[in-house]
């Protein structure tokens, strides 16, 4: 004997808590790299920074959008799919509410790159020549002209550095806005 299709019931209110625990957490994320992180970043020597930065950079760059793909999807289907399948379990205003957070927790692609590629690319930049740099300067003896021209390079490349975190914190907060507009959209229609 074949299990039981699952009913409508059951798949909307798998639905439901799919898209609102991963929009949620998504957004518990980016405010904790806003909030958290960057504060603790920015207290670090610039190469190591830089270098936890990136390390961050990269596991967010595929867990977020991961997370806010799926909760977008399963909004989706209970705006959309719901709302044709079975029209007597949400109303036109839950449909749209739905819409509304499947089209706020997508939106922080557009918003990443739009507003945060820049910075993003520069960091990735930064964190290079910082490499670069260090690797140079272990390999030739260096006189006080040659010291002091270092010296403030370096000096200015810290500020840049820090100053570049600090904004990326700033911008990821936009990004948090997104995803948890939407996950208030996905409870709103839900309660």
């Amino acid at each position: 004997m074949s299990p039981a299709a699952p009913s409508p019931s059951t798949a909307v209110r798998l639905a439901q808590g799919t898209a609102i625990l991963l929009s949620s957490v998504a957004a518990g994320t980016s405010l904790s790299l806003s909030f958290f992180l960057v504060p603790r970043l920015l207290e670090s020597p610039t190469p190591l920074m830089l270098k936890q930065w990136i390390r961050t950079y990269a596991r967010g760059k595929r867990a977020v959008p991961l997370a806010s793909l799926a909760a977008a999807a399963s909004y989706l289907y209970l705006g959309l799919g719901n709302r044709y399948l079975h029209p007597h379990l949400l109303t036109l205003g839950q449909a749209r509410a739905y819409l509304a957070a499947a089209a706020l927790t997508l939106g922080i692609v557009p918003y990443t790159k739009l507003f945060m590629a820049g910075t993003n690319g520069r960091l990735l930049k930064l964190e290079e020549s910082a490499g670069l740099a260090a690797a140079s300067l272990e390999g030739k003896a260096a006189d006080a002209a040659d010291a002091a021209a270092e010296a403030e390079v370096e000096a200015q490349r810290e500020r840049s550095a820090k100053g570049l975190v600090d904004w990326w914190g700033v911008l990821n907060l936009g990004r948090a806005g997104l995803l948890l507009a939407g996950s208030v959209c996905g409870l709103a229609a839900t309660i």
